[in-house]
């Protein structure tokens, strides 16, 4: 598994854990890079609820309370587990509402793509 990978997978068991914490409320999570003492330690997310931290070379995730209470501590083996009960987590895209027909491009659309271009 790619460093990447395990950061996703970090990322989804936080947001996991919020919505079995916290189901009637929508988290949003910042996360940040963790340095300590000058070297990259892993990602530190946070939302309202909670604060969390991936430590990336020990792949080991630690969730606490705002008021410093460990709320959870899983190593590799507990992150894959949650990760398989779960799945992968996936974002909808966003679409676009139009009132026209999507396979007739009118003047507006071919005007916005100039813009953007």
């Amino acid at each position: 598994m790619t460093p990447s990978q395990k950061l996703a997978r970090a990322r989804n068991c936080v947001y996991d854990f919020c919505r079995d914490q916290f189901p009637d409320e929508e988290t949003q999570l910042r996360d940040s890079i963790f340095i300590n003492d000058g070297f990259y330690r892993g990602r530190r997310f946070r939302s309202d609820k909670i604060s969390a931290i991936w430590f990336a070379e020990e792949d080991q995730l630690k969730i606490h309370s705002l008021d410093g209470a460990c709320l959870a501590s899983w190593d590799e083996a507990e992150l894959a587990l949650r990760a398989e009960e779960t799945g992968p987590s996936t974002l909808p895209m966003p679409t676009r509402a139009t009132d026209h027909d999507q396979s007739q491009p009118t003047e507006s659309d071919s005007e916005a793509v100039r813009r953007a271009a």
